[in-house]
């Protein structure tokens, strides 16, 4: 078999002394597997070239795993013969097109997956025109547009390439993994996806919702940030969200420094649930509309002098 390798290293308080959450771990890397053998088959159109293999390095501070491709075979020569194309070598312009390494890759408009994605920002794609040099030109909604390899374009709108990434991504979208980067080798960074931009990067489009319920609650926050559009992560006592802060009148109140919060205070809110019906099952979205109220966390009494 030929074989290459790149990292991927999972950063933040949740693998601090280099643990993680072993379901969350093989769920995560078997989306990415499978994410890197369907974009094989979707460039080649000859599905079965390459698998996936995990080794394992942790560190303290990040959980960082090795991920090797290997070629099988019967389809080496394929993958030699692709080496010497203007795409770039072998598995690096595999890895080239969904985004992980663009070093010394020649992709046009020099983006892959991953920063074609983080370009759309969620926004449809409007038109799609072949251009004579064999890439393909992306119109958006707001007549935004970016000129990038066809393969990439193909990929970017598949079902079998956009879920794997959406479960590849998901502990971004937890409390306390905050990025995922990726090295071609031990401590250089050569893309990397922040928690910030974790929903850029669901399966899940602007259609929609079939259906809505807004409801008045209290929950306890569990995490929180003060850069807008990061999500919160709440606690009603049985159930935890994870839930966008839309309230203008909130956010001038904390930029103005009116009021402070801390871990394990409370917001009595009103809260909108979203909810979509999508190939991978139900998925729902939680909003807060409205802060009503917010309750410090009550302090313990100390006792003296009894």
């Amino acid at each position: 078999m030929a074989h290459d390798h790149f990292r991927v290293v999972f950063d933040g308080p949740a693998v601090e002394d280099g643990e993680m959450d072993v379901g969350q771990l093989a769920s995560s890397l078997l989306a990415l597997g499978k994410l890197i053998e369907n974009a094989d088959a979707i460039r080649t159109g000859e599905p079965g070239r390459v698998k996936v293999r995990v080794r394992a390095d942790v560190k303290r501070g990040s959980f960082d795993v090795g991920i090797a491709l290997h070629w099988i075979d019967e389809f080496k020569d394929a993958a030699l013969a692709w080496a010497m194309t203007s795409e770039g070598a072998g598995t690096l312009a595999l890895l080239g097109l969904l985004g992980f390494n663009l070093k010394d890759i020649t992709i046009a408009g020099g983006k892959g997956v991953i920063q074609v994605i983080r370009w759309l920002q969620g926004r449809d794609i409007r038109q799609r025109i072949d251009l004579r040099d064999g890439n393909t030109r992306l119109i958006v909604e707001d007549g935004d547009f970016v000129e990038i390899n066809s393969s990439v374009a193909r990929m970017i709108e598949e079902p079998s390439i956009r879920q794997p990434l959406e479960r590849f991504t998901e502990p971004l979208r937890e409390d306390g993994v905050d990025r995922i980067r990726f090295e071609d080798h031990a401590g250089h960074v050569v893309e990397r996806i922040e928690a910030s931009e974790a929903d850029a990067f669901t399966a899940v489009t602007r259609s929609a919702p079939s259906s809505s319920d807004t409801f008045r609650a209290t929950y306890q926050i569990k995490r929180l940030f003060f850069e807008r559009g990061r999500k919160w992560r709440l606690s009603n006592g049985a159930q935890t969200i994870q839930a966008i802060i839309e309230d203008e009148k909130f956010w001038t109140r904390v930029e103005s420094s009116e009021v402070s919060f801390a871990k394990d205070d409370y917001l009595v809110c009103t809260v909108r649930m979203d909810q979509w019906l999508t190939p991978g099952g139900l998925r729902s979205e939680y909003v807060i509309e409205r802060v009503e109220q917010h309750i410090p966390a009550p302090k313990q009494t100390s006792f003296s002098g009894i």
